[in-house]
């Protein structure tokens, strides 16, 4: 993407690419939305919730918001990523030994994995530090794997919390855990947070806020240009991005200096953009045909 930067650069004096689809903690934007899912999160990892819940629509910027919570995150507190997982997989143990980095032999019986995992929590807890798991996509697991988590965070002290658990997934979430096979996990709940679509002002000030990260012209999108990308998107941050990216690189061409409506309208008539379907209950899916992949485990 070299030279597309160097185009950006060129024409708009940027450097970088404001609207990049993959999550990326940096160039995550403070709405109020995200500020109060925020502030949720770290009051639930502050106060030793066994759990924490994070819901949104896909595209609403969860997985930003969770890499944030990671960099950010107190030195007191391991934090890993777990992703990928799906139904269908058995049991979370060996996802999670594999997020912290340990090598698990294919035929390690479930109470040798149990006491490794019970060994690096209270290794880490001597060490002055709690272990923190997010789950990414957390709709997708099982019930008995939802049940396992539960079993997990019992790993404790008289006194602290050695493992917490932040399930981060679409509405379908919630629902799941209002099951009542799920009622211990549910009541184990310390916070309940949302990231919510974009409003029409939140949408200017979040393209704005991307412009301006990279050294570009915070109002490159003329108002009428915001309006209809908020009115194609649903405000869903992922294909904003998407849909003001293509509309820039269709402006490579263009010398007026704001994009304006008329430009996002190409986009749309040349089929260059697929606009979002409006949400919809998700249901759970069935099993899965293929073993769960891990996409992401790092730790801090």
């Amino acid at each position: 993407m070299a030279d597309v930067e160097d185009l950006y650069r060129a024409q708009y004096g940027m450097d970088g690419r404001p609207f990049g689809v993959l999550a990326d903690a940096e160039l995550s934007y403070c709405g109020p939305g995200v500020v109060r899912a925020h502030a949720a999160l770290e009051y639930g990892l502050m106060t030793g919730a066994p759990f924490i819940v994070l819901t949104g629509d896909a595209g609403t910027g969860k997985t930003s918001l969770l890499l944030r919570i990671m960099a950010d995150a107190d030195p007191a507190q391991r934090v890993v990523l777990m992703s990928g997982l799906r139904q269908g997989t058995g049991s979370v143990l060996p996802w999670v030994l594999q997020a912290l980095g340990e090598d698990i032999a294919a035929d390690a019986a479930p109470t040798e994995l149990f006491t490794r995992l019970q060994d690096a929590l209270i290794a880490e807890y001597a060490a002055g530090r709690r272990m923190v798991l997010v789950v990414d996509e957390a709709q997708s697991l099982s019930t008995a794997a939802l049940d396992e988590l539960r079993i997990l965070s019992n790993i404790n002290t008289a006194a602290d919390q050695l493992l917490q658990v932040v399930l981060s997934g679409h509405s379908l979430l919630r629902d799941r855990l209002r099951a009542p096979e799920l009622l211990g996990l549910a009541q184990r709940v310390g916070v309940w947070a949302a990231l919510p679509p974009l409003s029409r002002a939140a949408l200017a000030d979040y393209v704005a806020a991307r412009l301006a990260a990279v050294g570009g012209a915070e109002d490159l999108f003329e108002p009428a240009a915001l309006s209809l990308i908020h009115s194609v998107t649903s405000g869903l941050p992922r294909s904003v991005n998407q849909l003001c990216e293509m509309t820039m690189i269709f402006a490579l061409s263009e010398t007026a200096p704001t994009i304006g409506a008329a430009l996002v309208q190409q986009v749309l008539e040349q089929d260059m953009f697929l606009a979002p379907l409006a949400a919809a209950p998700d249901r759970p899916s069935g099993p899965a045909t293929r073993p769960g992949r891990l996409r992401l485990a790092s730790g801090a």
